[in-house]
């Protein structure tokens, strides 16, 4: 009989804290917590949207450079061009080896033996010899090298030099350097045009973005390197490479600049 009591005690009392929660939680005015009915009695009263766009250039100069270099051969057989050819581009790559180019940063780009014809007769060709043709691609990740490497492949027998191209090895970095500041001056944009009319901005409903990169080396008719349609956009905000960085000097070619732009279309709310 005292089991009996004991149990019966003990679920009256899980009873009574039942009934006192749901007591408690049904006296709650419906709708959301304290908190969050505060916020949203202060949130921004929403009557329309703006649309804004920002923009975002970065300007480097660059820390690498690809360079085609080739040799070209003449002989009146086939095997012996391409002999000869062998022998001058071994003392090519040697000399560009010795500039201190690693050789994973020297590959084959392109190989040809193609005959020469003498069209003197009418109506027919003669066989006078073969052309061969061996180009190497070269990356140099010491810009500054660019003009000793060229000098030593020249001296070491390299009949051509071709295609001098410079990259940056920090292009997804300043692309999303370049993508955050476009993003912000967007915002201030929205935030200027909407406190213009005593408005506030909201939230962001919609967001675009595109970025892209270029090298900007253009010769101009003045002798000097120009990049002044870079900066031809209203509302771009600008950002210099770090100080910190260290910077290649220009010697005897001009290193132009890499130039990393984005832009961001935002879409925000405005009201009171």
């Amino acid at each position: 009989m005292k089991n009996i009591k004991e149990n019966t005690n003990s679920v009256l009392i899980i009873v009574v804290c039942v009934l006192a929660i749901a007591t408690l939680w049904s006296s709650r005015p419906a709708g959301l917590p304290e908190v969050a009915r505060a916020q949203a009695s202060s949130a921004l009263e929403t009557t329309g949207t703006i649309h804004t766009t920002g923009s975002a250039v970065i300007r480097v100069q660059p820390d690498k450079a690809t360079i085609r270099i080739g040799v070209q051969t003449f002989a009146y057989s086939p095997r012996e061009s391409q002999a000869q050819n062998a022998r001058r581009i071994e003392n090519v790559l040697k000399a560009i080896r010795g500039q201190g180019i690693a050789a994973k940063d020297i590959a084959t780009d392109y190989f040809d033996i193609r005959p020469e014809y003498d069209y003197k007769a009418l109506g027919k060709s003669t066989v006078v010899g073969y052309w061969t043709d061996n180009t190497v691609l070269v990356t140099l990740r010491e810009v500054g090298k660019l003009s000793d490497v060229v000098a030593a492949a020249l001296e070491a027998g390299a009949t051509t030099v071709d295609d001098v191209s410079f990259t940056t090895t920090r292009t997804r970095e300043l692309r999303d350097q370049a993508r955050a500041l476009a993003a912000k001056a967007a915002l201030e944009k929205a935030q200027g045009l909407a406190g213009a009319v005593n408005l506030k901005v909201g939230d962001v409903t919609n967001i675009q973005e595109n970025s892209w990169s270029y090298y900007w080396g253009m010769w101009n008719s003045s002798g000097r390197w120009s990049n002044q349609w870079a900066n031809v956009q209203q509302n771009v905000m600008q950002a210099a490479p770090s100080s910190e960085a260290p910077q290649p000097e220009d010697g005897e070619f001009s290193l132009g600049q890499i130039i990393v732009q984005a832009q961001v279309d935002l879409t925000v709310e405005i009201g009171k």
